[in-house]
């Protein structure tokens, strides 16, 4: 299985997921970008490896849980019968009436997230097994997750759509708490794992998440990782310290092209992830629930935080601050007023120098 999350804010919608795939051979790696062992669950193999996010045109974009062959063949008839006037719902139910009767054992749920220039939105689920969602929910999940982290998260994003989170950030926001469950939990264990990445339809334009760096520490920083994260041509690059190699995550549905990973292609992307220039910078801590996340406002200064270096072969500098060192080795502090149970930092990276 998986897990994906999909919401609504404001003109804006959002589409999360995770990278593990469940397969019946074994692993061709041994362990995840973020150290997950590539673990046996219940007879099969639990790797990080697909892409489940697809954009299917401008405004619209798909997740999926469940078969994979299957919901590629659901996702290729939905890309070949989308026009700009199809509505989300009209689109499922043609693929109901299309391709179905769908076999029980193997099923399969979407979310399309969908909107326009003119501002309208909307979130759609569907499964094999039943169709069309009738309800209209602003918050869909789907997939295999723990009872508290699946009532975790709806909880999180209510928390963010009414405190009126910059719909630019919500997406940065969210999907570096859910990344921390995989952190703290073993949830190859729910075939859950990997990057968790995401994708926001605004006003009929698909993006991805920002090019991320994650950092892993202990709180005496005996122990540190970088993972970097960037999606280029619908595909989604991935590079650890800890594997101490560099993953290309696709789905063929979403691929620009045949022969679109040319070596030239290749060394664009490695070059761009060494540089360590992203806009986004998340650190999590491996032992208490502490979450930093430092936004800049342009990669091509000096941040005033961060100094990163790649020295190649799993190997890196990282220079932090004395304020960003202070921030993150303060410990999570149970208040016993019911509030979240991690603490979230967020800095901004403006007043870089050059």
């Amino acid at each position: 299985m998986t897990y994906c999350a999909g919401w609504k804010s404001q003109d804006a919608v959002f589409l999360l997921a995770d990278t593990a795939v469940t397969k019946k051979s074994k692993p061709a790696t041994t362990h995840s970008s973020f150290g997950q062992l590539h673990d046996e669950v219940q007879g099969e193999y639990v790797e990080e490896g697909l892409l489940k996010l697809v954009p299917l045109n401008s405004g619209t974009a798909a997740a999926f849980a469940g078969d994979v062959d299957l919901a590629t063949s659901c996702l290729d008839f939905l890309r070949s019968r989308i026009t700009v006037t199809t509505s989300p719902r009209d689109l499922l139910q043609g693929l109901t009436v299309s391709l179905g009767p769908f076999p029980k054992e193997r099923p399969v749920e979407i979310l399309l997230a969908f909107t326009d220039e003119a501002g309208r939105s909307d979130l759609v689920h569907w499964d094999s097994l039943r169709g069309l969602d009738p309800t209209e929910s602003d918050y869909y999940q789907i997939g295999s997750l723990t009872s508290y982290h699946a009532a975790l998260t709806p909880e999180l994003i209510s928390l963010f759509v009414s405190g009126n989170l910059d719909t630019e950030r919500m997406l940065s926001v969210v999907s570096a708490i859910v990344q921390s469950y995989g952190i703290h939990d073993d949830l190859i264990r729910m075939n859950v794992g990997g990057l968790i990445f995401g994708a926001m339809s605004r006003l009929g334009s698909v993006t991805w998440q920002p090019d991320t760096n994650f950092v892993l520490y202990s709180l005496d920083f005996s122990f540190r990782a970088v993972i970097t994260a960037i999606c280029r041509d619908n595909m989604l690059v991935l590079s650890s310290s800890i594997t101490d190699d560099t993953r290309i995550f696709a789905h063929s549905v979403s691929m620009p092209r045949v022969g679109a990973l040319t070596e030239d292609w290749l060394q664009r992307a490695k070059r761009e992830i060494d540089s360590g220039a992203t806009p986004l910078w998340v650190f999590i801590s491996t032992v208490g629930r502490v979450i930093t996340l430092i936004f800049r406002a342009d990669v091509n200064m000096e941040s005033r935080y961060v100094k990163f270096t790649n020295l190649g072969g799993g190997n890196f500098d990282l220079e932090l601050s004395p304020d960003l060192m202070e921030l993150l080795r303060q410990p999570l502090q149970d208040r016993n007023d019911d509030s979240m149970p991690f603490r979230l930092n967020v800095r901004n990276d403006w007043n870089a120098t050059t």
